[in-house]
């Protein structure tokens, strides 16, 4: 693994950042990093995303990445914005391939059990379950991980700031989170928030003992 998925393995934790607004969406990744949140990543689906990506590593200490990312193209734009990883909602051995001889930390998905048999056989590094929380939540990933008890599996889709710890109870090695930690509309006052979330979070991810039950379903 490169630098940013040795950072994921330390740390257990990246967020993604949305926002309809680009000043909105620099601010939540910002405030997200003063939380101390170390791996971000924005959406390829955003306009000028190689300027804002660039704009955020350049502004906070933070490792930023692009998701959603499904084609080769992808890879050049997260070239162009300094991008160190790409997350991934689908398993292209072919894109994960070019995406790392080119400098990046390549993280793809799965959903099925068969799909995770076939990624276990092509590939080194951890393998993203999405969307985990539509396919059964922690329990689901968690039994994906007893089964494959030898693979990294990261939760990721729909997993929230308050259901992120469960996932590592359950025996997923990080969480990548999209939803509880930052507003749905573009609010100012809700910067100071996001940092605090990011912090709480941050620290319980920390504490989990991976693979070990301590919260409620």
């Amino acid at each position: 693994m490169g630098e940013p998925l040795d950072l994921l393995r330390a740390t257990r934790l990246a967020a993604i950042v949305r926002s309809p607004d680009r000043d909105d969406l620099i601010a939540r990744a910002l405030a997200a990093a003063k939380g101390g949140i170390q791996l971000l990543a924005l959406p390829i689906s955003i306009p000028f995303v190689a300027e804002i990506a660039a704009e955020v590593a350049d502004a906070a200490d933070v490792t930023v990445g692009l998701c959603d990312v499904v084609l080769a193209d992808h890879l050049n734009v997260a070239l162009a914005a300094g991008a160190e990883f790409v997350i991934s909602p689908i398993f292209d051995p072919e894109l994960i391939e070019t995406g790392r001889a080119r400098g990046l930390d390549v993280l793809p998905s799965v959903s099925t059990p068969n799909e995770l048999r076939s990624a276990t056989r092509t590939l080194e590094g951890p393998v993203a379950i999405a969307p985990a929380a539509g396919l059964g939540g922690p329990s689901y990933v968690g039994w994906l991980a007893q089964a494959f008890e030898t693979k990294d599996l990261v939760a990721m889709g729909g997993v929230g700031s308050d259901t992120a710890p469960q996932y590592l109870e359950r025996g997923a090695f990080a969480v990548v989170v999209d939803t509880g930690l930052f507003p749905h509309e573009p609010d100012p006052e809700a910067i100071a928030v996001i940092s605090l979330r990011a912090e709480a979070l941050v620290e319980l991810c920390a504490s989990v003992v991976i693979g070990e039950r301590q919260s409620t379903p």
